[in-house]
């Protein structure tokens, strides 16, 4: 199971957080992406990330000139450790650009798919809006602390407090 970042454009205030416009959310899975692994420059360009893809492909050209020096096989290994570590970045990389652009986020959302991250959210945040009786029944208040008194001294820990030392 994977947690899902549910993200919100600026303008969903408008629609009252309807839980039902899940087509105008974004659902942003906090795992390794694959794609983003395997085709880096597309994934980024699908996702429109273009401040992200010219910090990636600034870096990358960087790290390329100074590993053609050392030789092919640390060039593939530089590469390959590249690809690795934006694949595991790519979704954080991805909330902070759709933050860039004033999304905020709503919930978070443990699911094995997307399908079902839309589902657990639609119910929580209709759970949310259920009548005030209805939630009482759920909620109970917390019990009171236990102080522990001996007399008329508060014993913190195994030592008197500062008020009965003489």
């Amino acid at each position: 199971m994977s947690t899902y970042v549910v993200m919100a454009p600026p303008e969903y205030e408008n629609l009252a957080g309807d839980p039902r416009q899940t087509d105008r959310l974004a659902f942003v899975p906090d795992r390794f992406s694959f794609a983003a692994f395997f085709f880096s420059v597309l994934w980024l360009l699908f996702h429109r990330m273009w401040l992200v893809l010219l910090g990636y492909l600034a870096v990358t050209l960087v790290i390329e000139l100074i590993a053609l020096s050392a030789g092919e096989v640390a060039m593939a290994v530089i590469s390959v450790t590249i690809a690795l570590l934006f694949g595991f970045e790519a979704q954080a990389l991805r909330r902070w650009s759709l933050e860039r652009k004033g999304w905020r986020t709503v919930a978070l959302v443990e699911a094995s798919n997307r399908q079902e991250a839309e589902l657990r959210f639609i119910f929580k945040a209709a759970g949310d809006t259920a009548p005030a009786e209805k939630r009482n029944d759920r909620q109970r208040p917390a019990p009171a602390p236990i102080v522990p008194r001996v007399g008329s001294e508060q014993v913190v820990g195994l030592t008197l407090g500062p008020e009965t030392r003489q």
